[in-house]
């Protein structure tokens, strides 16, 4: 005679939602406008110090500092950001410090909007901007 008894339920499985990574996550809690990589801010507007310009026709969009040594300029080369999920490509020139300039050239993807404020991210770069139109 063979006598068998349940084990014991295994707990659920849950699967992470893929779109949604760690870092894309506390990407959009940030507020602060700026550049992002890879979770840390690396240049970001301050209104005491910093000057910013958005220019529609042209497609593009700077923040820098008053002394012209850090700043983040942004060249839409598609669109502008419109609406949540919009893929855009843009060209990034920034530096943090005098004489570093980096370059890049991304597609983001609008990940949120509230107001004026848009929060674009690429995940394979883990880089992300957050701009006031």
């Amino acid at each position: 005679m063979a006598v068998s008894c349940p084990g014991p339920e295994p707990p659920p499985i849950i699967i992470p939602d893929p779109i949604e990574s760690f870092e894309k996550k506390a990407f959009k809690v940030n507020t602060d406008e700026g550049l992002y990589v890879k979770g840390a801010c690396v240049v970001r507007y301050v209104e005491e110090t910093f000057q910013k310009s958005f220019n529609e026709k042209r497609k593009t969009y700077r923040i820098q500092s008053d002394d012209q040594i850090t700043y983040v300029h942004i060249v839409f080369m598609s669109e502008l950001p419109a609406m949540v999920d919009q893929e855009v490509i843009c060209t990034i020139t920034y530096t943090k410090e005098k004489g570093e300039e980096t370059i890049l050239i991304v597609k983001l993807v609008v990940a949120q909007i509230k107001g004026r404020t848009v929060w674009l991210w690429n995940e394979l770069q883990k880089t992300g901007i957050i701009l006031d139109e």
